[in-house]
């Protein structure tokens, strides 16, 4: 009986071990899969503050007057046109059109999906535009 009951208690206490190794081993997959996911996290968090920087910077960037930087895709050089310029005043501001259309009216256009596009009298003074 004795021996019966040592029997059972070592058959208990594998059993018991097999158990616990079946937990054992996830938790500590569990513990380096949190690890690795903290890394993730910092690094993460670390590649967007570098994101935002440069978007700062960007948009700092484009609070300044840059002049004729960029001609015609720039919205600031659009802003500085004035009824009454020169041909020659406005291709210095937004650069060379893509196409010009000659007649009475000349019609300048500039390449972008809203048309951009001046337009001069017969004189060859600016009488309007329409700002991409």
């Amino acid at each position: 009986m004795k021996h019966h009951n040592l029997m059972i208690i070592g058959f208990i206490m594998a059993g018991a071990l097999a158990f616990l190794a079946l937990f054992y081993r996830p938790v500590i997959a569990e513990e380096d899969e949190i690890l690795r996911l903290r890394q993730k996290v910092t690094e993460l968090e670390g590649r967007i503050k570098d994101m935002e920087n440069l978007l700062k910077i960007y948009h700092d960037a484009g609070d300044i007057d840059t002049g004729t930087e960029r001609g015609w895709q720039n919205k600031k050089n659009w802003r500085r046109l004035k009824t009454g310029m020169t041909k020659d005043q406005v291709q210095s501001i937004l650069g060379e059109p893509i196409k010009t259309i000659k007649g009475v009216r000349a019609f300048w256009y500039y390449p972008n999906i809203y048309r951009g596009y001046v337009s001069f009298d017969e004189k060859g003074f600016l009488t309007k535009w329409n700002e991409p």
